[in-house]
């Protein structure tokens, strides 16, 4: 054998596993953040329009990148919003209807829908 085929062959054998390591994360399913806002009022009864907005500012993440992350939704007849991320966050939950209003905070997780019920008063 000559003596670059036998560099090849190793660096063949290197990158090889590498690869084969690294695939299975670029093929990794959806792994978005859903995340379900119910508005209440103080009887527990569902309330529809109210504006919801999602929101974390000043988000940095582990490379330092800072960015502005928000949603705005409006709870349907049953008090439901439903919004989606394409990241795991814990982001802050605005609620408003009329004078009506309420604060609190939702943890996205990833390929996971997670459910947050926000009384308004």
């Amino acid at each position: 054998m000559n003596l670059n085929f036998k560099k090849i062959l190793g660096a063949l054998m290197i990158i090889v596993p590498f690869l084969v390591v690294l695939m299975p994360s670029c093929s990794q399913p959806n792994q978005d953040c859903t995340a379900v806002v119910h508005v209440v009022d103080t009887g527990q009864n569902p309330i529809a329009g109210a504006t919801v907005i999602l929101h974390k500012t000043n988000i940095t993440n582990y490379n330092g990148v800072t960015a502005n992350v928000s949603q705005t939704g409006t709870s349907d007849a049953g008090g439901a919003v439903t919004m989606t991320f394409p990241l795991p966050a814990v982001l802050d939950v605005n609620v408003t209807k009329g004078t009506l209003s309420a604060t609190g905070q939702i943890r996205l997780e990833p390929a996971q829908t997670v459910t947050q019920t926000i009384t308004i008063h």
